[in-house]
């Protein structure tokens, strides 16, 4: 017979043995002859088989579990609950008496039994019936035997001896008091969920614990340290005997009363040589735990260092009661074990030190290659941190994390690496198609370039000279703030100054709209400029005092002899004002002396409204734009009524230029000297009217009203007794 035909021939046997024994569990009794002759080649087996199993149902019945056909789905034994006294009814199994049940899982039942011959407590595992049935769970219930057998550690339960009692497989081991991992755990989470639920005296420990974890003592992650390092020891002893757990969980680890950490259950367990069983198929509480490579069913790579993914999983729900991986279904767990890093520990209770979660995180990498390279130096690092030792986990960086899931995602990698190929081919492809047409076109660049560095160079030139009339239209500015504020009688000149000033810098303001921050600059200076126009516009009230003085003023005013006597009285105290104003010059900060003087030009203005009717102050107004000539089409309402021109604006300023030299040129032989007085005054208004248009010229003279039949003098010059000779008249605008 080949190994193949033998094979095959298990299979079959296999297959209708779990048939007769599922029809059994279902309450139907199959008819055994019939299978008998259905299967002639199978005929001795079958036979032998239901002779060994009439013999187990009168022998082993009490062994039974109560609820046969649940299925062992958590792969967590579930410690018994009762504590009467033996019952008579379980009977002996060989050389042992058996107590009572303490547990069961996916591998066998646990029952607490006394060894007769040695008069000893021990735990006895039993393979129950259907599993026997199954050669799969009779092999792995062997191997967990022979591997336990193979291995004295103080930390790993013995196995006392192993055998078969009237078709009946068991084991016996030491008997641990106590509880597994699994149900602390879950207790602790349970405490955590309900605070105030009063622990029964089972669980004081697990109430100590629960209030040292709630109070983030450091004393509990010590505590889970020293348990981790108890471990990794006793599958360190392991790894070095040749045994692999590997199925390393809570549910296997088990808590004496002492402390005392006791690793069982070696029934997926792989001896050196051995192809061992794959954990291909297993149910989903024990996937929880196994490494990448378990749940991917890597053949060849589960080793060593698969026990201490497990360990490391096992102990990052003991320190944040909850698994790596929550996943729902078979399917979510495995993709997230294979792809997805678990949450960090201190993200789920910020109390646990950083260290613990680097040792925890380093044993949980996705690449065997990336842990701890034995248990022995998991182990090792452990006690580091309890006992305050600089460990040597470290945290991988950017590089590092990128190469991990280059390795965990290589078919990603490799789509990268193809359309990162076929975009480099493409590229080239197309730099090839267009390097004719660069090639056409290099010659227009070239000119082009040259024709910006050309247009570059004027735009830099303009900046230049823009930049040098800014700094010469700010060197007006400081003058006329510096030099000529606080100075008596030259306010008009300082008006002209501030007022071409702001001219400029609203030209400076077109000219720079496509500069943000230099038109910020600009708009300050420009208000700053406004504000101080302002102001110089309330100090208009002493020219209007100044005409006052004039007699051709006061005519033309029609002044009644009331009124001339009021305005002689204010215009005395306005001079005296103004000359005790200017001998508290170098007294009084030049600020605090302007303030004074627009707050008494204000009340001088105030009390001269109460002088003139409303008509004759309009008529003072006009006046005093005749007074001022070209300079008052500098006021930013009048050039604003009457719309001039750029132009037209230039060749006022040169009008003005010549009134000005003129008038200094006749201030030492007063208002009749040649060239001028009224004849310099019509001369000067027939060459204004000439820059206007008709409807500029129109305005004007609205703005001016009839012209002064007389010499109007202007502010600053020197005012004359007044003549005896009929003034010539003047003609009118």
């Amino acid at each position: 017979m080949t190994p193949n035909s033998a094979a095959s021939r298990e299979d079959r046997l296999n297959k209708v043995l779990l048939a007769y024994v599922e029809e059994r569990e279902a309450g139907r009794e199959p008819e055994r002859a019939e299978l008998l002759a259905a299967h002639p080649d199978l005929h001795d087996d079958l036979a032998a088989f239901f002779a060994c199993h009439d013999e187990v149902e009168r022998l082993a019945a009490p062994l039974r579990e109560r609820d046969e056909a649940l299925q062992f789905a958590s792969g967590v034994p579930q410690t018994s609950t009762s504590t009467s006294s033996p019952s008579p009814e379980l009977g002996c199994l060989g050389d042992f008496r058996l107590i009572r049940e303490v547990g069961r899982g996916g591998m066998g039942v646990v029952y607490e039994a006394e060894q007769l011959s040695l008069r000893r407590r021990v735990a006895l595992k039993v393979l129950p019936f259907a599993s026997a049935v199954d050669l799969r769970q009779l092999q792995r219930f062997k191997n967990e035997a022979t591997a336990a057998a193979h291995l004295r550690h103080e930390n790993i339960v013995p196995v006392y001896a192993v055998g078969c009692e009237r078709g009946v497989h068991y084991y016996a081991m030491q008997f641990v008091e106590g509880q597994s991992l699994a149900t602390l755990i879950a207790e602790l989470r349970d405490a955590k969920n309900s605070p105030k639920l009063e622990p029964a005296a089972s669980t004081l420990p697990v109430a100590r614990l629960s209030t040292e974890r709630q109070a983030d003592a450091p004393v509990y992650f010590d505590w889970v340290a020293g348990l981790g390092r108890q471990a990794a020891l006793a599958l360190e002893h392991a790894h070095q005997m040749g045994i692999v757990h590997r199925d390393v969980k809570p549910g296997n680890l088990l808590l004496d009363p002492q402390g005392a950490l006791w690793i069982t259950d070696f029934g997926l367990a792989q001896m050196a040589g051995e192809s061992g069983l794959t954990v291909t198929g297993e149910l989903l509480g024990t996937l929880r735990y196994a490494s990448p490579e378990q749940a991917l069913g890597r053949r060849g790579v589960v080793d060593h260092r698969s026990d201490v993914y497990s360990l490391g999983a096992t102990l990052y729900e003991l320190l944040t009661l909850r698994p790596p991986f929550n996943g729902g279904d078979r399917h979510e767990l495995l993709r997230q074990i294979a792809d997805e890093e678990p949450p960090t520990p201190r993200s789920i209770n910020p109390a646990i030190p950083v260290e613990l979660e680097t040792i925890i995180l380093k044993a949980l990498h996705k690449e065997p290659s990336d842990r701890y390279s034995t248990a022995q130096e998991f182990a090792e690092d452990l006690l580091r941190f309890v006992e305050r030792k600089p460990i040597l986990a470290r945290r991988p960086g950017s590089a590092e994390r990128f190469r991990m899931w280059a390795r965990r995602h290589p078919s990603a990698l490799l789509i990268g690496a193809i359309v990162l190929t076929l975009v480099t081919a493409g590229s080239l492809l197309s730099a090839a198609l267009i390097g004719a047409e660069q090639e056409r076109t290099r010659a227009e660049q070239r000119r082009a370039e040259d024709a910006f560095q050309r247009e570059r160079q004027r735009a830099e030139e303009a900046e230049a000279r823009l930049a040098l009339a800014r700094r010469a239209v700010d060197e007006l500015f400081r003058v006329s703030e510096e030099e000529l504020a606080d100075r008596p009688g030259m306010e008009l000149l300082r008006k002209r100054l501030l007022q071409s000033a702001l001219a400029y810098y609203q030209e400076f303001l077109a000219e720079r709209h496509d500069n943000p921050s230099a038109q910020a600059e600009l708009l300050e200076t420009s208000r700053r400029v406004e504000k101080i126009l302002a102001d110089l516009a309330v100090l208009r009230t002493a020219t209007y005092f100044y005409l006052l003085c004039q007699p051709v003023v006061l005519d033309d005013l029609k002044l009644t002899p009331d009124q001339r006597a009021r305005i002689r009285d204010l215009t005395a105290r306005v001079g005296k004002e103004w000359w005790e104003s200017f001998r508290d010059i170098g007294l009084t900060a030049p600020a605090e002396r302007g303030r004074r003087a627009v707050a008494q030009a204000r009340a001088n203005e105030a009390e001269l409204s109460t002088i003139l009717t409303a008509g004759q102050q309009v008529r003072l107004r006009e006046i005093g734009l005749q007074s001022e000539g070209p300079s008052a089409f500098r006021d930013p309402e009048v050039a604003a009524t009457l719309g001039l021109t750029p132009k037209q604006r230039e060749r006022v300023r040169v009008i003005e230029d010549d009134t000005t030299f003129g008038w200094m040129r006749g201030l030492g032989g007063g208002p009749a000297s040649p060239g001028t007085g009224a004849e310099l005054q019509r001369s000067t208004n027939d060459r204004l009217l000439a820059v206007l248009t008709p409807e500029q010229a129109r305005k004007w003279r609205e703005l001016t009203g009839e012209l002064v039949r007389g010499t109007l003098i202007p502010f600053g010059g020197t005012i004359g007794p007044p003549s005896k000779k009929t003034p010539t008249p003047q003609p009118k605008s």
